[in-house]
C-alpha cells in the first residue's frame, strides 16, 4: 500500500471548490458555504494511499475534491469485495455524525487524490446552525440506502450475466448512450462479485448479442435496451 495520507495547508478558496461540489452542500447560499469551506481542512493521500483502515474510530467526513478512493473489505478467504467508489463531490463517513462507529472498512485512494475534511464537532456545530443541511443530509442518506440495497439485491443473482446487466441498466438509466464506467474494470468486477476473468467474458457475450459495445477502456456503449433488460433479473 502506498504512502498514508497528509495534512495540507488550508486554503479557504479550494475548501470552497471542494464543498461546493457536493451536491449536499449545493443547495446552500454562499455565505452558507463559505461557513462550511471555513471548517474544513485539506489531506493528500497519493495512489494506494489509505485514508483510513478497519477498527479506527470514525469521526471526520471526508469529500473527495480531486482523484479517486474506493471503500472495501477483505473477505475471509482475503479477497477483496469493492463496495464503493468515490468519485469528485462523494463523500463517506457521514456515520460519524450519529456515532463513534469503528470503520470496518477500507479506504484508499486509487490515484493521487486531494480530499477536505470535517471534524464531527465542526460539522455538527453546523447542522444547528444551518437547517437546510440536515435535509440535505438525510436525503443523501436515503439515496446511499437505496444504493446499497440495490447492491444487495444484485449480489444476491448467482449468475453473473444478469448481474451485470442489472449493473448497466442503473448506470444508463436504461438509455441508449456511451457511458464511463464510475471505476476500473477490475474493481468493477470486485463491486459485483466477480473475477476480472468473468467480467471480460460476459462483458464479451454482450458485445457478441450486440447489446452494447466497449469503447476504449472505462466506456461502454448501450445499444439496445430491450435486449439488455431480457437479460437482466426480472
Amino acid at each position: 500500500m502506498g504512502e498514508p495520507v497528509a495534512a495540507h495547508h488550508h486554503s479557504l478558496a479550494r475548501e470552497l471548490e471542494c464543498v461546493s461540489q457536493v451536491p449536499i452542500f449545493q443547495e446552500l447560499a454562499m455565505d452558507q458555504r463559505t461557513s462550511i469551506a471555513k471548517v474544513t481542512r485539506p489531506i493528500h493521500a497519493e495512489k494506494g494511499g489509505l485514508i483510513y483502515r478497519p477498527e479506527e474510530v470514525s469521526q471526520t467526513l471526508y469529500i473527495v475534491n480531486t482523484g479517486q478512493v474506493r471503500l472495501y473489505h477483505l473477505g475471509d478467504d482475503g479477497r477483496e469485495r469493492v463496495l464503493r467508489v468515490l468519485n469528485p463531490g462523494d463523500f463517506i463517513g457521514e456515520i460519524a455524525l450519529f456515532t463513534d462507529e469503528i470503520h470496518q472498512d477500507y479506504a484508499e485512494a486509487t490515484k493521487t487524490t486531494e480530499l477536505c475534511t470535517i471534524s464531527r464537532t465542526a460539522l455538527t456545530a453546523l447542522l444547528d446552525r444551518l437547517p437546510p443541511l440536515a435535509l440535505s443530509l438525510l436525503s443523501a442518506l436515503a439515496v446511499r440506502l437505496r444504493t446499497a440495497e440495490r447492491q444487495a439485491m444484485l449480489l444476491a443473482i448467482p449468475d453473473a450475466l444478469p448481474r451485470l446487466a442489472g449493473y448497466l441498466l442503473t448506470l444508463t438509466d436504461q438509455r441508449v448512450g456511451t457511458y464511463t464506467l464510475p471505476m476500473s474494470k477490475q474493481d468493477l468486477a470486485a463491486y459485483l462479485g466477480m473475477t476480472p476473468e468473468s467480467l471480460s467474458r460476459k462483458l464479451k457475450q454482450l458485445t457478441t448479442q450486440g447489446i452494447i459495445e466497449t469503447v476504449g477502456r472505462r466506456q461502454i456503449k448501450l445499444l439496445d435496451v430491450a435486449a439488455l433488460q431480457a437479460v437482466a433479473p426480472q
